[in-house]
């Protein structure tokens, strides 16, 4: 994060100790006819709402992001576990979060908000843009929402938020949008819905839903000077989300367009000193075109542009994003005012240097990853120790280092091989998880663990 408010910005993902974090299954609420309509919306909409649990290696970067960093001996203690919140887009399985939340990670889990747990695969995400989008093989077809226009948002309009704020599933807040077209500096297409609707960490890559019961904005960034909420919380707009999430479905790439040039704001200073008719247009500082082929001399330092594609251009940003949807190689009619006069030039879109955006090389944990040994019980019976958690399916459960395993399946176990033949027995009976008996600090539970397909 460059720029004054650097420091000031945080990014709404959680990432908090396993031991303090409750792995709530909230109920799937249906909507009553005599309900109060704001209440039945939310019923409505709550299902397809999902937390996004990662693991993966800490980062330098996780104080900057405003996070809560703890390496438990849960698991690995050189990984840490974060959580996030997402929204299901498609009834097959497609859910879309920031790609901030699972940026690094090695092992990615959605949590419905029927509590059920799926490892997901990351289908793909941008470069250019706090985007991701991940899928779950449910085996069904699943609650979704829809997308509304945000062209159409106005500030002032109620808004709701659904997420997971420290962990705590299908947390509903409101308030209202403040303003729109936010820059918050964090790429050149920002186009933040600005909302007070209390935004914290864990609320990342949750929907903003309108009155109707519409995604009109996904929660990304919250401004505090603390690590709570201040009033201050970003969404990024469902156009640029459709835009971005349709492309990445059909392919896994966007391939964006650019025009190779920088810009910067007409200010009201510049305004009078270029003369230019007004604040709008994109004023440019540079062109990046070094063989001289790609724009010939079209466009130059000095130059405001005005419009794009018959379109009015009203700062840097509406540029970038209107070059960014067009498509790659077409020809583009622009209007430039330069030294006082009106002129026009066809330009040719060029590729993004992302185009091709980094796409991790993951589909799912594939072993448990469970290390057990045989200790010696107070008994002096032998009994089966977990050594550590890596990053397999084991790892979205609640087991930890030095956990005794008494039963697997409610068959009673003491050796090693013993427990890890019946994770694998369920693993080929196709089911998804094993019931575990533990004894952890004096106290007994039973624990969910996930097994690899």
């Amino acid at each position: 994060m460059c720029g004054p408010i650097g420091n000031w910005v945080r990014r709404a993902a959680a990432i908090i100790p396993v031991l303090s974090l409750v792995l709530l299954a909230p109920s799937v609420v249906h909507a009553d006819a005599d309900m109060d309509p704001v209440a039945a919306m939310i019923a409505r909409v709550t299902p397809a709402v999902v937390r996004v649990n990662t693991i993966r290696p800490p980062s330098n970067d996780d104080d900057k992001a405003g996070a809560q960093v703890a390496k438990t001996a849960e698991i690995d203690p050189a990984l840490v576990r974060a959580s996030g919140s997402g929204y299901i887009i498609d009834p097959a399985g497609y859910i879309g979060t920031n790609k901030h939340v699972i940026d690094g990670a090695i092992a990615v889990f959605v949590v419905t908000a029927d509590g059920t747990h799926y490892p997901a695969k990351v289908v793909g995400m941008p470069e250019a843009a706090d985007i991701a989008l991940l899928r779950i093989d449910a085996g069904r077809p699943l609650p979704f929402i829809h997308f509304g226009d945000s062209d159409k948002v106005r500030v002032g309009d109620p808004v709701i938020a659904i997420g997971s704020p420290f962990g705590f599933d299908s947390t509903v807040t409101s308030g209202i949008i403040s303003a729109l077209n936010r820059d918050i500096m964090e790429s050149p297409f920002d186009d933040y819905l600005q909302t007070d609707a209390a935004i914290n960490h864990g609320n990342s890559g949750g929907p903003l839903f309108n009155m109707a019961g519409e995604v009109i904005g996904m929660n990304s960034i919250i401004f505090a000077p603390t690590q709570g909420f201040a009033g201050l919380a970003f969404a990024i707009p469902s156009n640029g989300l459709k835009f971005i999430y349709d492309r990445l479905m059909k392919t896994g790439e966007i391939n964006i367009g650019m025009l190779p040039i920088h810009t910067q704001e007409v200010t009201w200073q510049l305004q009078q000193s270029l003369g230019a008719p007004d604040l709008s247009g994109a004023l440019v500082t540079s062109v990046q075109d070094d063989s001289g082929t790609m724009l010939q001399g079209k466009i130059r330092p000095g130059d405001v542009i005005r419009t794009f594609g018959g379109e009015k251009v009203w700062d840097p940003r509406d540029l970038a994003r209107k070059a960014a949807m067009a498509p790659i190689g077409s020809d583009v009619f622009v209007e430039i005012y330069r030294a006082g006069e009106t002129e026009t030039a066809h330009v040719t879109i060029q590729a993004w240097p992302d185009a091709k955006p980094p796409v991790l090389d993951y589909d799912g944990p594939k072993t448990l990853g469970l290390e057990l040994a045989s200790t010696t019980g107070k008994n002096g019976q032998p009994v089966v120790t977990v050594t550590s958690v890596a990053h397999g399916t084991a790892a979205d459960s609640r087991l930890q280092k030095g956990d005794i395993i008494l039963q697997v399946q409610q068959t009673a176990v003491s050796q090693p091989d013993q427990a890890l033949s019946l994770f694998k027995a369920q693993s080929k009976m196709k089911h998804r998880f094993a019931a575990v008996l533990v004894e952890r600090d004096k106290k007994v539970m039973w624990m969910p663990v996930l097994v690899p397909e």
